[in-house]
């Protein structure tokens, strides 16, 4: 079996184990090799019946990417294996080591196929945005990795939940105000304006990067535009996300 092929089927079982894997050195995958291992895994994904519903944004801090010596964000995929109902309950016991991120979803309206898009043809593609929770969870122990292993991981894309959709205005997005809470405590809240990365920005360059890939990004795909809290563990209780005039919330169950 190629070492290549070896790391996908560990993976694969660690998921299927719900147990992390030792980490690798840093160095014992690049960042290309990474992606070369997330399509391969992603196309096995869609063989065995998932299908691809969007794309997640990861490391798009700048303290991020120098602590990984990089010079942009990474990508991941989302399968509709993935998505979880919001107000559903989810068991932690289906998850390694979670991690919640609050994000925004934008919502495709029309398909990009590859060539060049303006920020504002970008913007014109998007018909809808949401609230979100990414349930990031990572196969590697204690989330010690390097990028390529990351990326390997499909950069440790779990499971993610969207709230309800609201059409999509450029132009007010930069007054957004988002709050969480958990089981009525609040965890901390922010302005998208405040921040180096703005769920703008992320949307941008997830598009271009995948567009410059040959890869379509298809209507109704929905983009996770990067976490707007760091991202914190999970406990059980309700969180609740409040941003866009609306909420969303979540419940974990050990």
């Amino acid at each position: 079996m190629r070492r290549e092929d070896d790391l996908l089927v560990r993976l694969q079982g660690a998921a299927q184990a719900i147990h992390a894997l030792p980490s690798l050195e840093p160095q014992a995958v690049d960042l290309a090799a990474g992606y070369t291992l997330q399509r391969e895994a992603l196309r096995r994904r869609q063989v065995a019946g998932e299908r691809l519903t969007g794309w997640k944004v990861a490391f798009a801090g700048r303290a991020a990417q120098d602590r990984f010596g990089i010079g942009e964000p990474v990508l991941g995929a989302l399968t509709d294996a993935m998505a979880v109902e919001a107000g559903s309950t989810v068991s932690l016991a289906r998850l390694i080591q979670p991690k919640l991120e609050i994000e925004l979803a934008f919502v495709l309206g029309r398909t990009l196929v590859p060539g060049f898009y303006s920020d504002e043809d970008i913007f014109a593609a998007i018909s809808e945005v949401a609230l979100a929770f990414e349930i990031a969870d990572c196969r590697w122990q204690d989330w010690r990795f390097g990028v390529g292993a990351f990326l390997a991981d499909n950069a440790a894309a779990g499971l993610y939940c969207l709230g309800a959709r609201v059409g999509f205005d450029p132009d007010r997005l930069p007054e957004v105000n988002y709050r969480l809470v958990h089981d009525g405590v609040s965890c901390g809240e922010g302005n998208v304006l405040a921040r180096e990365d703005t769920p703008l920005a992320n949307l941008c360059w997830l598009v271009r990067r995948l567009l410059a890939d040959g890869q379509r990004v298809e209507a109704g795909q929905v983009v996770l535009s990067g976490a707007l809290l760091a991202p914190m563990d999970v406990r059980a209780g309700e969180y609740r996300l409040h941003m866009l005039g609306t909420e969303l919330a979540l419940v974990f169950r050990q």
